[in-house]
């Protein structure tokens, strides 16, 4: 049986679907779209739900390994560290982190590692009552910072620069008025 298909049919077929330049790269482009959302939700599985220890490793793996034995919390000079459903977490309240690695040698189980940088995570949040914002008079947080990291402009606002701040939290603390206030920062995992 012979194919009815001669080259006036498939000249016919190819003619109606003529592809424009921009249909081509629209639809080549369209696939790198789902890798990029991909990556997003990577990104969200890599944030921390809570503060760590200075020295934790990535999230997920710190999940795997730390079994919530406490030893790091039991190594803290100050008791910031605790253990809230069988994982290590830190909390500062009344005092600051002074990155004494106490708890990272007390870990056993590799979730905390002492080639990472001594970062909480942690940065602070300046409120819009800062006293420092209506005068100049109020500079605890900027006299405190070991890092420089927080300074005010010549308007009164305070800044946080991201890249100098290792969450050690003495602006909160040296903050009477209860006006900072420390989150995770949204740009680590």
């Amino acid at each position: 049986m012979s194919d009815p298909r001669d080259d006036r049919y498939y000249h016919a077929w190819m003619s109606s679907r003529v592809v424009s330049r921009r249909g081509l790269f629209r639809g080549l482009l369209s696939s790198a779209k789902l890798p990029a959302e991909e990556n997003a939700v990577a990104a969200d599985l890599l944030k921390r739900a809570v503060p760590r220890p200075p020295q934790a490793i990535a999230e997920p793996l710190f999940l795997q390994q730390c079994n919530g034995c406490g030893h790091c919390a039991d190594a803290c000079p100050v008791g910031l560290l605790s253990v809230e459903s069988g994982k290590a977490v830190l909390s500062i309240d009344y005092a600051e982190c002074d990155f004494c690695s106490a708890c990272t040698q007390a870990c056993d189980r590799g979730a905390l590692a002492g080639n990472i940088p001594m970062d909480t995570c942690l940065r602070p949040v300046i409120l819009p009552q800062c006293l420092g914002r209506m005068d100049d008079l109020c500079r605890m947080c900027e006299i405190a910072c070991p890092h420089s990291a927080i300074f005010f402009n010549q308007q009164n606002q305070p800044s946080v620069d991201n890249q100098k701040c290792d969450g050690c939290g003495k602006c909160k603390l040296v903050c009477y008025h209860g006006d900072i206030q420390l989150s995770l920062k949204r740009n680590d995992p």
